[in-house]
């Protein structure tokens, strides 16, 4: 039995935690050089989970203690009453239950928010964060079921990018930044270990629960859930501007605009990296679609090639200081030497090797 204590956040006035109750061990560290039967095995562990309904969870938070009880895929969510502001930038809360006879405890990592903080990010992470090629189901499916935390790359220049914005005008951090995607939450811990190799900044997650049930399967295709959790993470911060981040593979522009028509003075700016820069496509036309809405409301998105392209932007609206478009710019170079995603997931899953 264990809980999986997922990072939540605190406002002005409370604290939201989401976590799951399950009953088969956490997923094994994928090693270098381990065989492709090796990390398939693994692959499946990781997916197929032995989920917990029914059972009380009791979190704790700075004196407070509130109770849920798990859903029938073992979720849990909580709402806290704390008075955070001020402090932090990180807290932690405590999760127990008991189940048979065993008592199981979690911590989860609270998110906090301080007074300089200027505004907040929020970011997809497929193609926006780290180098899956959704577009290319055949690279998307190597880097799920052989590719770990070590064989994924980050796009390039993310890690300076996110940092400087998470600085803003500060000299440490002090933005918030929260990442929602469309990928499972069975992913959650690899996708913690890639962003702390990669130091990447790290912030609450809100990922997707999969399911085989029909139903479920076009809820998981629906991805207005995106959008729902983007206005969510808004109206918890009403004195927060934001600035959204997503990439043109899937329906990051759209939803943004969406955003940007439904509250343009809370927006900075939109950035929708382009997972094909090198060539012309449809979906940079969709894109320039939702640019042109996005601008009515006067809200800017950028269809970006790289972060260079983002910093440069973020600089001129004064979001992030000018000198750090430099080091977005070397961290650029430094990442473009790495190797693909797709080449070194697989070359180490079969056991050719170790990528650099």
């Amino acid at each position: 039995m264990r809980i999986c204590a997922y990072r939540g956040y605190a406002t002005r006035t409370h604290v939201l935690v989401s976590g799951r109750l399950l009953a088969n061990p956490a997923p094994r560290e994928l090693h270098n050089g381990e065989s492709l039967w090796r990390n398939l095995l693994d692959a499946y562990h990781r997916f197929e989970t032995d989920e917990v309904p029914d059972v009380p969870v009791t979190v704790r938070f700075e004196g407070h203690e509130v109770t849920a009880i798990t859903d029938r895929e073992g979720y849990y969510h909580l709402e806290l009453p704390c008075d955070t502001q001020g402090k932090g930038p990180w807290f932690t809360a405590e999760a127990r239950c008991e189940v048979r006879g065993e008592e199981i405890s979690a911590t989860h990592a609270i998110a906090g928010l301080g007074n300089e903080a200027e505004f907040g990010v929020i970011s997809d992470l497929d193609d926006t964060v780290i180098e899956t090629n959704v577009t290319s189901f055949l690279t998307a499916a190597r880097l799920t079921f052989v590719g770990h935390a070590k064989t994924r790359k980050p796009l390039e220049g993310v890690a300076a990018l996110y940092r400087s914005l998470q600085n803003g005008g500060a000299t440490r951090p002090v933005n918030p930044i929260f990442y929602v995607s469309s990928s499972p939450w069975n992913l959650y811990d690899l996708l913690c270990e890639f962003m702390e190799l990669n130091e990447i900044p790290k912030g609450p997650m809100f990922l997707r629960d999969y399911d085989l049930r029909p139903k479920k399967l076009k809820e998981a295709r629906d991805h207005r859930q995106k959008l729902e959790r983007t206005l969510k993470i808004m109206a918890d911060f009403p004195e927060l501007p934001f600035v959204l981040i997503g990439d043109s593979g899937q329906h990051d522009a759209g939803l943004y605009a969406e955003a940007a028509t439904l509250h343009p003075d809370r927006i900075k700016a939109i950035y929708i990296r382009d997972v094909d820069p090198a060539s012309a496509t449809k979906r940079d036309d969709h894109v320039r679609e939702h640019i042109k809405a996005a601008g009515h409301h006067g809200v800017p998105m950028l269809l970006a090639p790289d972060s260079q392209a983002m910093a440069h932007h973020a600089a001129e609206l004064g979001l992030i200081p000018g000198r750090k478009e430099a080091d977005v710019q070397v961290e650029v170079a430094k990442d473009h030497e790495r190797p693909s995603p797709g080449a070194a997931a697989v070359t180490e899953a079969l056991g050719f090797g170790k990528p650099r």
